[in-house]
């Protein structure tokens, strides 16, 4: 009986860095909403989807707060979990946020954030006898933790 569990605690130990291959991809679609600390902002209608295939998932988008301000960069950075995972999307867990202004990559700053991130698998749906294709949706909640960061809660919805 301890050989038989010794192999397949071997394999579900391997497997999670099986489960995904890594990603690095650009995702055009529509910015359904941004709210720094609670306020509409403007953001870019992409982003950039980095999946290192081993549980680690980041979502880097653009926002621009007011005309007169430069676009910043934020990137949430994201841990998944083997049990966050259903038949309908998987739930990751925020590690941390990063926020830039665009052409300063030397300047980024990582705070300490919670929160949870979603990405909605498609549901192939039939109408008649033809699928119709609907699009993946990812949702961001982050609540920066450290009390010098310039902002303190952001909410994205993004579709593609």
């Amino acid at each position: 009986m301890m050989r038989a569990i010794l192999p397949l605690a071997f394999v579900l130990a391997v497997l999670p860095a099986w489960a995904h291959q890594p990603v690095d991809e650009t995702k055009s679609g529509g910015c359904l909403e941004l709210k720094i600390d609670g306020r509409p902002t403007s953001c870019n209608h992409d982003f950039r989807l980095v999946d290192d295939g081993q549980g680690e998932v980041n979502f880097v988008t653009g926002y621009r707060e007011t005309s007169a301000r430069p676009e910043i960069v934020v990137n949430f950075a994201t841990a998944q979990a083997p049990d966050m995972e259903n038949a309908y999307g998987y739930a990751l867990r925020l590690t941390n946020v990063t926020l830039m202004t665009v052409g300063a990559p030397d300047r980024q700053r990582h705070w300490p954030a919670k929160g949870l991130c979603f990405m909605v698998k498609p549901n192939p749906v039939r109408a008649g006898t033809k699928a119709v294709r609907q699009d993946i949706v990812v949702m961001c909640s982050a609540n920066l933790v450290d009390a010098s960061a310039p902002v303190r809660r952001i909410d994205w919805k993004f579709v593609f």
